[in-house]
């Protein structure tokens, strides 16, 4: 089963630096570390990805699936981390399905902005 998957590659939480990346045909039953690696290359070869070359990425979230709520904060779901992706498991195991929004970060950053989720710039 494929589907379409929005990718929301975050550089920066305090400053919202968010750009989505929306890979249409995406095999569900692929693990999350094959899904890693065609994002990173993805983020390496796309003019538009140019700023968020240097960064670095680790950790997949669900952040929305389609007909369900969004959280409230704009950057990434701090309501719970049940939407952490395994590595090893599929995407279809995880619950990823058709329009799921996934978000891309690194996890120390999430780690620091969840301690204090403050917003620099509005």
């Amino acid at each position: 089963m494929s589907g379409t998957i929005t990718i929301r590659v975050i550089k920066s939480f305090e400053y919202r630096t968010i750009k989505p990346m929306i890979l249409r045909d995406i095999d569900l039953s692929m693990k999350t570390s094959e899904l890693k690696e065609i994002v990173d290359k993805y983020i390496q070869t796309q003019g538009p990805f140019l700023p968020y070359r240097a960064h670095k990425y680790d950790t997949f979230k669900i952040f929305h699936k389609a007909h369900s709520h969004k959280p409230n904060n704009l950057v990434i779901n701090l309501e719970t981390d049940d939407g952490l992706l395994d590595t090893e498991k599929t995407l279809a195991e995880q619950g990823v399905e058709h329009e799921t929004e996934i978000s891309y970060y690194l996890n120390e950053d999430y780690q620091r902005y969840r301690q204090n989720p403050e917003v620099k710039w509005e």
